[in-house]
């Protein structure tokens, strides 16, 4: 039995003891800002930056970047971009509020789709974001990305904004892009439905919500359930996936209750689960002889990679007085992932068969205070985070001489597992500073400490200035140094040294435990109303990173392990076009950029030695992003109907060795009308077309490299759902 001994965890008292003293040094903070919250009273700044009567009667929630009640682009109160999406917005999409979460961000600028509706922000990798719910971050490990697997749907979205560029001081950790979803509230929108969608490729998804008050007690409720034969990314490119069937559930609430008239607690669970075939590529040709099993077709694997994830969050906030707010939030959190082989036929094609379970059992206690001073908004805050993460291999492998020769039919058992508890913490400081009625300066410092399978800590500033140059005319430009983690899920330091001599021996040894990335970011831009209706936006960002975090794979297991490469450079170039009427909207956005990396500082196993050599040699282009990107969309509605249509456009991401192929360019097109009608004794009934890919298009999104993980993903082709919705 292997465990990670080389990496001493923290203990829980030294957890706690953390949690105290970063909790009392921000509530101390807020001892010193107090006293002058009675000596004076001012206005409070709103968001938007433009003073607003405060009122101990309302409870506000002061942590959200940019509260724009309508969709399109903007510049948050900090000087970040601000991408918003209402639940109209979602509404307006061909697929409606089934539209996964990661599907509605890649209609935004700046979004790239990849394998399994997976997406990447600014050419980062997928992990290098994070989301928060009603102003509170959730752990960072909460599955989201690809959507097959995630504790987030559109269902319950009011408003989800995208913050990316320059971040103020209180994020860090996944700073590619912060998701930022604001709940529906029973109290404010009462409601009760149940929709029943079905379709091709075997799909039923039967779903309902409801939201309501009860005295002062919001509630919002949905809960959904689907089956498909579309789990994955199918491996060929034939319309019907080969086992790819999916079952999978997910709910969510959301409660909330004032206990006086400045003070709020709010809860929010939600569970998910699924039950996931990996498809198959039929017709491949045996790699290895097993003793006793003849003439497996490809075709009949039969692999599963399943998930469970939990998460609960309770949240205090307040506004003692009309200058002083706070927040407080406890969030606790368990996930796992489980492999299960298909052990004959993986290790034909193979020479490796791995059962791996993985989980992470995360507590999180986060608080901020902001305090309105004259023309500066003070604010301070923590956050303290325990990921205690167990990992569990078992595979079966065949010995092999010193030319990697197998010696034997018979496979062995190799063990590997891998345990840490994982501490990250963080305190900053941030003033938002009005200088004059036109220019807004954000000033912040944040420090973090990681301890755990890394050990790390450092101190990053951020500056953002935001000049309203005239009432249809925002300019921005800024600076921050930003510390990404290493996803803890997938890490198994010393998991290569074990399958030395063996058919799971990977590349060249290596360094198997990650390190932080350090990202210096420069981020300028312009927002302009053309007119009321119609806004356009241009931005442009440069990073420089050292240690950038990418995400890998230890022999054919489907469950990604972080790396890191030496140093390199992204930058990019996004413009977004939005238009509003009654009737009519529509949108397009349009991206340029890349990322480029030199090097390989921890994980080399993951190459092999010519692949390795070659990127130690020379900048590579990584495979996050294509070159040029747009996505673009439009909805008109006429009673009783309504028409939508959306799209996406990509040059091609990257394969092969060391990134030099480019892949075929990708477009998809959807389409969906709906009907409204009135049904006596129950209310107005939708009935929703959907049509995915409209085009039929093959789409290539991944190219081919083997079984598993390792092989071609593929778009969905041409794919009908009906979707009929009912109130109650």
């Amino acid at each position: 039995m292997h465990s990670c001994s080389a990496h001493a965890a923290p203990s829980s008292r030294a957890g706690i003891a953390r949690i105290a003293a970063l909790f009392g040094a921000a509530m101390l903070f807020g001892l010193g800002v107090w006293a002058p919250a009675h000596a004076q009273q001012t206005t409070v700044a709103s968001t938007a930056g433009q003073a607003a009567p405060a009122s101990v009667e309302q409870l506000t929630t002061v942590f959200v970047e940019a509260p724009r009640t309508g969709g399109g682009q903007g510049v948050s109160a900090n000087g970040a971009n601000s991408y918003v999406v209402t639940a109209s917005d979602i509404d307006n999409l061909p697929a409606g509020d089934n539209t996964t979460i990661t599907d509605v961000l890649a209609q935004m600028p700046g979004v790239a789709i990849d394998q399994n509706q997976q997406i990447h922000i600014r050419n980062t990798e997928g992990p290098q974001f994070q989301y928060q719910i009603n102003g509170v971050m959730v752990p960072l490990d909460i599955n989201t990305n690809p959507p097959f697997i995630s504790m987030l749907n559109t269902m319950f979205v009011s408003k989800a904004d995208l913050l990316d560029g320059i971040l103020p001081a209180r994020y860090s950790y996944a700073t590619g892009g912060v998701v930022d979803i604001q709940t529906k509230d029973g109290c404010s929108d009462p409601n009760g439905q149940f929709s029943i969608l079905a379709g091709q490729r075997s799909t039923v998804q039967p779903s309902a919500q409801y939201a309501g008050c009860s005295g002062k007690l919001s509630y919002y409720l949905s809960g959904s359930y689907q089956q498909s034969d579309m789990a994955f990314s199918s491996a060929t490119p034939d319309a019907n996936p080969i086992h790819d069937h999916t079952h999978q559930g997910q709910t969510f609430g959301y409660f909330s209750y004032p206990l006086d008239a400045t003070t709020k607690l709010s809860l929010i669970t939600s569970a998910s689960a699924s039950n996931n075939e990996l498809p198959n590529v039929p017709g491949l040709q045996p790699q290895f002889m097993l003793a006793g099993v003849n003439n497996f077709p490809s075709a009949a694997i039969d692999s599963h990679l399943n998930f469970q994830d939990y998460l609960g969050i309770v949240t205090l906030s307040g506004t003692p007085t009309q200058n002083l707010s706070y927040q407080v939030a406890y969030a606790a959190h368990s996930i796992s992932q489980v492999y299960n082989p298909d052990n004959d036929g993986e290790l034909i094609f193979q020479g490796v068969a791995s059962t791996a379970t993985h989980n992470d059992l995360d507590n999180t206690l986060q608080g901020d205070l902001n305090y309105k001073w004259g023309s500066h908004t003070l604010s301070t805050g923590f956050y303290v985070g325990e990921y205690r993460v167990i990992a569990d291999d078992s595979s079966l492998v065949f010995p092999t001489d010193n030319n990697g020769n197998p010696t034997s039919k018979t496979p062995e058992t190799i063990v590997t597992n891998a345990h840490a508890t994982n501490v990250l913490s963080g305190l900053y400081v941030d003033d938002l500073w009005q200088i004059s009625e036109k220019l807004r300066l954000n000033l912040g410092l944040r420090w973090d400490d990681l301890t755990g399978f890394t050990n790390t800590n450092q101190l990053d500033p951020t500056v953002n200035l935001t000049y309203q140059a005239s009432p249809a005319t925002t300019l921005h430009g800024g600076f921050a140094r930003y510390m990404q983690v290493p996803s803890f899920q997938g890490i198994a330091p010393d998991a290569s040294v074990a399958f030395t001599n063996t058919t799971g021996e990977a590349g060249p040894p290596g360094i198997s435990t990650p390190l932080t990335e350090d990202d210096l970011e420069w981020d300028a831009g312009v927002v302009h109303h053309l007119t009321p209706r119609l806004t356009v936006s241009q931005d442009a960002f440069f990073e420089r990173t050292e240690h950038y975090l990418d995400t890998g794979q230890f022999g054919v297991v489907p469950v990604f392990a972080p790396f890191n490469y030496i140093h390199g450079t992204i930058w990019g170039s996004e413009t977004a076009l939005t238009y509003k009427s009654e009737r009519f909207s529509a949108y397009g956005n349009a991206t340029i950029g890349r990322n480029l990396q030199q090097g390989v500082a921890t994980g080399q196993f993951n190459f092999d030695p010519d692949e390795l050599a070659a990127i130690n040699a020379a900048h590579i282009v990584l495979d996050h992003q294509p070159l040029y990107g747009a996505s673009a969309g439009a909805s008109y509605k006429l009673r009783p109907f309504s028409f939508n249509l959306d799209a996406i456009y990509s040059s091609g991401l990257r394969g092969g060795f060391a990134d030099e192929e480019k892949l075929p360019t990708v477009v998809q097109i959807n389409a969906g009308t709906q009907l409204a009608f009135r049904v006596p004794g129950i209310g107005e009934v939708t009935d929703r077309l959907t049509a995915l890919n409209l085009l039929d298009r093959v789409n290539l999104i991944r190219p081919a490299e083997g079984i598993g993980i390792f092989q071609s993903a593929y778009g969905p082709r041409l794919t009908f759902y009906d979707t009929l919705t009912i109130p109650f």
